[in-house]
């Protein structure tokens, strides 16, 4: 254990921090936050480009939490402050998109929109639900994105009997096989399978509970919700894992599932044309910090944004029409998708309950640019007029985020939707604007075919610095 906790401390080098100090006064210090061996693991790219980040190079980190009400908690507020003062040079881009209550079987769905188009440097994962659809996930993430991913283990429920799973003898009933199984077998074997790290906060969550006499009950406020003192442990154990490895070097910029090639090695290039040959899945063009310039970009002979597969539908949100609905983040309608190309545009649904079969709606769906684009039923199979919208009957969840997550007592008779289309690709790549030290870097195409391309620039070609290309393919398991 104090091997443990040596090992983290040196690594981090934030354990003595005001807010720690503050926080250690109030709860049990942690001791042992697991096999000092595996931290760190899976997620050495990200932890490379936080901490080599300087005034004068200060690398652009996006991470992003995704999950249920665990990941909507307030532990997650109190990793982005760590790391914020921790890493103040990186440019952090820090988003958290939890769903609470939507187990494996909902969030594969909305996944869709939320999880693999944000293409995240680092993915912090927690869910539970069945396995197919938990594997899904992180296989599609995996196949989509170069994200790193840190799949994260289950605390203790107040229900649950603090035992050690991984002596067979003491596990009597079938919730204590599934959650053994799950934390010691499903989990690891993710991690293991995709190249991602392992949180795994249910052995030292039982070391902290038995090291202080503590149930399970202490450190929660509900059955699973931690209250403030389990919310501590869990932000110390996350904290834990994120840290740079010693005995792990990574060239962030070239690691294999991504490469930056200098724009002086493209044989190619003119100050007006530049044609290049790339195999994976993104491109990037980082641009001249003190220039400006314009650019018009084709792959594979087209414009970006002609291939359909640039374009989806983002996360719907709902709105009230006859009856105040509480606000909150839940789809009704867990995916969108299309048969015809999407073209940049916001889109609402305007649904009205059905007087004999309440628990279906009729509507019909609106586009800024298409316009009015047909009606159908929420227990039908819909496909929109100029086949932009396509929605599936079993992808309606009406009853579950607008009732019983919101706590209303009944469906509303009138609802409304309202969404974007969002893309992944650009046509004419502009010099952005950048704070000093941050790379202006556009992205021409993401989550394109993991496959060799051919890029053609024509424009201002001598204000970009660097090509950089990303391969989930590539990505180490």
């Amino acid at each position: 254990m104090k091997l443990a906790f040596s090992f983290a401390l040196i690594a981090s080098g934030i354990l003595g921090c005001t807010a720690q100090k503050a926080m250690a006064e109030e709860f049990p210090a942690v001791a042992d936050f697991g096999d000092p061996a595996r931290l760190g693991q899976g997620v050495q790219r990200t932890m490379t480009l936080l901490q080599s980040s300087n005034p004068t190079e200060r690398h652009t980190v996006r991470i992003l939490l995704y999950g249920q009400s665990i990941t909507a908690g307030q532990w997650g507020v109190r990793l982005e402050k760590h790391l914020r003062e921790t890493y103040p040079h990186a440019n952090l881009i820090y988003d958290r998109k939890p769903l609470s209550g939507y187990s494996t079987e909902r969030l594969v769905k909305t996944a869709e929109a939320d999880l693999y188009p944000a293409y995240a440097d680092l993915v912090i994962f927690h869910d539970y639900g069945n396995d197919e659809d938990y594997e899904t996930m992180i296989r599609t993430l995996r196949e989509q994105t170069t994200s790193e991913i840190l799949i994260q283990g289950d605390h203790f429920r107040r229900s649950e009997q603090v035992i050690d799973e991984t002596d067979q003898s003491v596990i009597e009933t079938q919730r204590q096989r599934w959650a053994a199984r799950r934390n010691l077998e499903f989990l690891p074997a993710m991690a293991r399978k995709y190249g991602g790290g392992f949180d795994d906060r249910r052995i030292p969550w039982r070391s902290y509970l038995k090291e202080h006499q503590l149930d399970s009950g202490d450190l929660v406020k509900d059955d699973v919700h931690p209250n403030e003192h389990g919310t501590y442990l869990m932000t110390e154990l996350v904290k834990a894992y994120l840290v740079p490895r010693s005995d792990t070097k990574v060239d962030p910029m070239n690691c294999g599932f991504v490469t930056t090639i200098p724009i002086e090695a493209i044989e190619s290039t003119t100050n007006e044309t530049l044609e290049f040959e790339f195999d994976g899945n993104r491109i990037d063009a980082v641009f001249d910090q003190n220039a400006k310039g314009r650019c018009e970009v084709w792959i594979d002979g087209h414009r970006p944004l002609e291939d359909p597969n640039m374009y989806l539908h983002g996360r719907n949100r709902v709105k009230w029409r006859d009856t105040p609905i509480p606000p909150g983040p839940w789809p009704p309608a867990l995916k969108v998708g299309f048969e015809q190309p999407l073209v940049e545009e916001s889109w609402k649904l305007i649904a009205k309950q059905d007087p004999e079969k309440p628990s279906s709606y009729t509507f019909e769906v609106i586009g800024s640019v298409t316009g009015a684009d047909g009606r159908g039923r929420t227990d039908q199979r819909f496909v929109s007029d100029s086949g932009r919208v396509v929605i599936e009957a079993d992808d309606w969840d009406v009853e579950f985020a607008i009732v019983a997550l919101r706590r209303l007592e009944t469906l509303p008779s009138e609802f409304q939707l309202d969404w974007t289309v969002v893309t992944q690709a650009t046509n004419t790549a502009i010099t952005p604007d950048s704070e000093p030290g941050v790379e202006p870097v556009v992205t021409f195409a993401q989550r394109l075919e993991d496959r060799p391309h051919t890029l053609r620039i024509k424009g201002d070609v001598s204000t970009i610095r660097a090509l950089r290309v990303y391969k989930p393919s590539a990505f180490p398991r």
